[in-house]
């Protein structure tokens, strides 16, 4: 009986060790077939998107996007973001997902999510940056910014 619980635990540690390598191992594989492209155009848009300027955020979303959103609604969450200050550095670009994206007139598209650790005149933020691959094209589809100065004035 031992042997047979002893030959159970090492394959079941076999698969928990080959689906970790895998799963990573994917993680890294679409990282890498982005990182070149990607973390360069993040790396130009993100102090454009920091300057909270609703006429200039509005030229990097993907059109099919900006059509979705009311000019009035676009400019309360710009004056929302601006709390966060000025953008002083970017500190890390991390790959963390890639999916199909859905909405609206979208065809299914590659959609490329990246977090960004950066530094604002307040302090550290979280972005959160999905951008639409349209063959080595990208737009912005959807930007999220975690930053204590956002929960300060509530």
């Amino acid at each position: 009986m031992r042997k047979e619980l002893k030959k159970f635990i090492i394959y079941v540690i076999c698969v928990f060790v080959i689906g970790f390598s895998a799963y990573f191992g994917y993680g890294y594989y679409q990282s890498s077939k982005y990182d070149g492209t990607v973390v360069p155009y993040i790396q130009r848009v993100l102090p454009e998107l920091s300057k909270w300027d609703p006429e200039v955020v509005k030229q990097y979303l993907a059109p099919e996007i900006s059509k979705t959103i009311q000019d009035e609604n676009l400019q309360r969450i710009m004056a929302a973001l601006s709390q966060i200050g000025e953008l002083q550095s970017i500190d890390t670009i991390k790959f963390k997902k890639k999916a199909t994206g859905k909405a609206g007139d979208l065809v299914q598209e590659p959609v490329i999510t990246y977090t960004v650790h950066a530094r604002y005149s307040t302090g550290e933020a979280i972005v959160t940056l999905s951008l639409l691959d349209k063959g080595g094209v990208y737009e912005v589809y959807h930007f999220n910014f975690e930053s204590a100065a956002l929960f300060k004035q509530q």
